[in-house]
């Protein structure tokens, strides 16, 4: 729809929502957000205040609001799926921050309702954005790398803080619905069905370093791909560093190492003889950015999905799909590390 400006809905407004608001920016001329919704009063007025916008405490009057027609949701975990789900069945088109949902079959049951409403609905997972992945994804599709044998991931940082809290939602079980495995491993699942394939098996293993939180801080997640490659992914809410993710993949004909705090953050290796290997000189040095940009990115891939009427960067079956993997990872864990079987979900 040509010059039409699309009213968003703000619902939630905590730190994540700053990365958000940046890519609302970026396309303020297809894209204005007309309401604003937190718990906490105070931080809605100033929100409202700063977009000149409605402001309320309660979701549903976001939602019965006739000038928003579509809403973005950064709440805590466990109100994904009923906000989500209140939205779309009012013909909204909705953008949730990961994790998509609770369980699969509620993921399942939200890319449903919006396909029968006709409305567009996905899931922020930022990864689709970061430079040096889509960079990893043109030496993989153009065969630079050759065949993938093995890849390792690592997402780090401090969530010390918040764990400890107990006022806040963050490791509550309630709030969170899972640790380090719900929480960070979508965006590893997300990356390694984009570049190199399904997963066949998880075996994966957690671990609970923060005392006064209810849920694993710390886990690793491995396996194998239907490809035959071997995976690993790590997670750590307790390193004392800047968020970092870390990705390796080491294929038949070279390897690419991405780390987001190294300067430079991506180089190319080309065979055991390549000691200094080569900068992909198209990924910036972004220690502090990389992750904001690539959200705010992403939001504003879901406003011109719906102001063109094409599919989201980021295919909902796959907010799906990475949601189911968690679940077979946390399978494994309740059986003490079993090899539990993902393909075919």
């Amino acid at each position: 729809m040509e010059g039409h400006r699309f009213g968003f809905g703000l619902i939630g407004l905590g730190e994540i929502n700053q990365a958000h608001i940046r890519g609302y920016q970026t396309a303020r001329d297809r894209a204005e957000i007309v309401a604003v919704c937190d718990a906490n009063v105070e931080v809605a007025k100033e929100r409202g205040e700063a977009f000149q916008c409605r402001v309320t405490t309660e979701y549903r009057d976001i939602l019965d609001d006739p000038r928003v027609e579509a809403v973005d949701i950064t709440l805590p975990h466990h109100l994904h799926y009923p906000v989500a789900k209140a939205a779309l069945e009012l013909g909204k088109h909705v953008l949730v921050e990961k994790p998509m949902a609770g369980t699969s079959g509620e993921c399942l049951e939200l890319i449903r309702l919006a396909e029968n409403r006709g409305v567009k609905f996905t899931v922020a997972e930022n990864t689709r954005f970061v430079t040096a992945y889509l960079e990893a994804e043109r030496l993989l599709r153009d065969g630079i790398l050759g065949e993938p044998r093995s890849i390792r991931t690592f997402i780090c940082g401090s969530e010390v803080h918040r764990l400890q809290d107990t006022t806040l939602w963050k490791g509550r079980k309630w709030g969170t619905l899972g640790g380090a495995i719900f929480d960070a491993g979508p965006h590893s699942f997300y990356l390694l069905k984009w570049l190199c394939g399904d997963i066949q098996e998880v075996q994966a293993f957690q671990g609970q370093l923060v005392s006064a939180s209810e849920v694993e801080d710390n886990a690793i997640v491995a396996g194998r791909l239907v490809s035959g490659a071997l995976f690993s992914t790590e997670y750590s809410f307790t390193a004392e560093i800047p968020w970092d993710e870390r990705c390796e993949i080491y294929g038949s004909k070279g390897s690419l190492i991405i780390d987001q705090l190294r300067n430079p953050p991506a180089i190319h290796y080309q065979g055991r003889f390549d000691f200094h290997g080569s900068i992909l000189q198209a990924v910036p040095y972004q220690p502090a950015e990389w992750k904001f940009n690539s959200i705010a990115e992403g939001v504003e891939d879901f406003i011109d999905a719906i102001c063109e009427d094409r599919a989201t960067g980021v295919n909902p079956w796959d907010g799906y799909y990475s949601v189911k993997v968690a679940e077979k990872a946390y399978e494994s864990v309740a059986r003490h590390g079993e090899v539990i079987r993902v393909l075919g979900v």
